[in-house]
């Protein structure tokens, strides 16, 4: 498995494939000229999935192919020349091809319906110190953007979404910052097979008018294995919200589909052992994955990092999946101590599925990471049924950038922790739980029953309870295991009962040795 790695910027994430994924030549039949709405865009899509995939022909001029991160950081867009720029309407400002992000992309303007070119001009960027040798080609295209909202929105700057390698794309709402990446796909993240990073090759801007809530973009997704066509409506605020659609055809067999997945950063947090020799108590984008189904358990799954070993996890997710995603619950700085990357300010995300969700699993991959500057959580929902060149798979979702999805009353999980018994080499899990609100109106002093199970290897559950917790006024969930000297992987589960009632969330757990 690859991952994809990216540079840490309160503005702008550069992501990389690793030169993995490469950029799309048309065939002449094909022309993304023709593209004007969403519908003509799957026209041209079903047309490229029975044409073969043809690698890019133009590489950047060695000057701007060699150049690292001091020299990029220099080529700031110039802020008067923005697209739509002008009156108080959304606006897009473009990246310049370098450093991580070699790959020009093409974008078009559908003003009326009619896709114009946006042609790349030196004259759009300000160069700082940079010195450009003559004869030095310049690109024929820029390599990503980022939307502004209307100034007015905020009252200043505000800079909200951005898409920026293969197909990755970020979203910051107005309490909190950039973190964890979405991307289109995710093509043999498990099964075997080397890991496929498909670009955004081409994007289409519907030209906001004063007053617009959503900007709206469709993107053409191409790789060697997949070709697809996406529409995004984007809306920013305390809770950025995104809507999307995807029509996605399959060139060729692959071993794992993912749809709508997130990268994020899982280093250590309060259940990890052994720590890292760090300053910082936890350094984490994301702390959990969040599932809910309809009608059957809420899920909570503390994410962790086992050295050594790459963890793989399935959740059977049926017709009554209600949404998916990762959280990150922890919003206390003292947790984190960390000034600069402000772990505590980073968003979650939630997946609501609209169409096209019908039968799979929701797969989290966990792999074992040394420091912070990888992503190296994925998680995605993976369709049972495969599409094809002819028959494609449509789907649709609300994606919600957020401050957290409460899971409605239940008491949830705020926190993990674990270690030895003391003088023993049994082994003690601590969860806390907020109140909540199904236990109805109880004595002050009452706590729920906990119900603690091993699900799969082979351990003694050796003493279960709860206490109160006068510190976050919730409950505190205790148990020990017995576990046997010949197992190596546990799966667990724990949540808190009135009589046969849950009034907490299914908090969920791997251990391994």
């Amino acid at each position: 498995m690859i991952l994809s790695s990216f540079f840490r910027q309160t503005s702008l994430i550069a992501v990389s494939s690793l030169g993995l994924a490469v950029s799309l030549t048309f065939a002449a039949e094909a022309d993304p000229s023709t593209v004007k709405d969403f519908a003509s865009l799957q026209s041209l899509v079903a047309k490229l999935a029975h044409e073969p995939y043809v690698a890019p022909q133009k590489p950047l001029d060695p000057f701007f192919d060699k150049l690292k991160y001091d020299g990029h950081r220099q080529i700031r867009f110039r802020e008067d020349m923005a697209q739509y720029g002008g009156g108080d309407t959304f606006r897009v400002e473009f990246f310049h091809p370098g450093w991580t992000a070699k790959k020009t992309v093409g974008m078009f303007d559908l003003n009326g319906g009619k896709p114009s070119p946006i042609g790349y001009d030196q004259k759009l960027f300000d160069w700082g110190q940079l010195k450009v040798p003559e004869n030095t080609q310049y690109p024929d295209g820029f390599a990503g953007f980022r939307v502004l909202a209307p100034d007015a929105f905020l009252n200043r700057r505000f800079e909200f979404m951005v898409f920026m390698g293969a197909s990755y794309f970020r979203a910051v709402t107005t309490d909190l910052g950039y973190g964890l990446s979405a991307r289109a796909l995710a093509i043999n993240t498990i099964g075997g097979d080397p890991e496929e990073f498909p670009d955004f090759t081409h994007f289409w801007f519907e030209k906001p008018k004063p007053g617009d809530r959503f900007f709206k973009v469709l993107a053409l997704l191409n790789g060697p294995s997949v070709v697809g066509a996406y529409s995004f409506e984007a809306m920013p605020g305390k809770t950025t919200e995104m809507f999307v659609k995807g029509t996605v055809h399959l060139r060729k067999p692959v071993k794992s589909l993912g749809i709508s997945p997130f990268s994020s950063m899982f280093w250590f947090g309060e259940n990890s052992h052994p720590k890292p020799y760090d300053f910082r108590p936890e350094v984490h984008d994301s702390d959990g994955l969040q599932i809910e189904l309809d009608k059957g358990p809420s899920i909570w799954r503390p994410l962790d990092n086992t050295p050594g070993q790459l963890r793989l996890s399935l959740f059977e997710a049926p017709k009554n999946l209600k949404g998916f995603g990762l959280s990150e619950r922890d919003r206390d700085f003292g947790h984190f101590e960390d000034m600069e990357a402000a772990y505590h300010r980073r968003p979650a995300v939630w997946v609501e599925p609209l169409t096209g969700f019908d039968e799979g699993k929701i797969t989290l991959v966990e792999i074992p990471t040394g420091e912070e500057t990888w992503d190296n959580i994925v998680t995605f929902y993976q369709p049972a049924k495969m599409p094809t060149a002819d028959e494609p798979i449509n789907f649709s979702y609300r994606l919600q950038w957020l401050d957290e999805h409460e899971p409605a009353k239940l008491a949830k999980v705020i926190s993990t922790r674990r270690g030895f018994v003391m003088d023993s080499i049994n082994h003690l899990y601590v969860v806390d739980f907020t109140k909540g609100a199904l236990q109805g109106d109880k004595p002050a002093d009452w706590v729920p029953e906990v119900d603690v199970k091993v699900n799969s290897g082979k351990a003694k559950v050796i003493d279960q309870r709860v206490m109160k917790n006068s510190e976050t006024g919730g409950w505190r969930a205790f148990f020990k295991l017995d576990i046997a000297a010949e197992t190596n992987l546990l799966e667990m589960s724990c949540e808190l009962k009135d009589k046969e009632t849950v009034i907490s969330e299914h908090w969920m757990y791997q251990w391994r040795r």
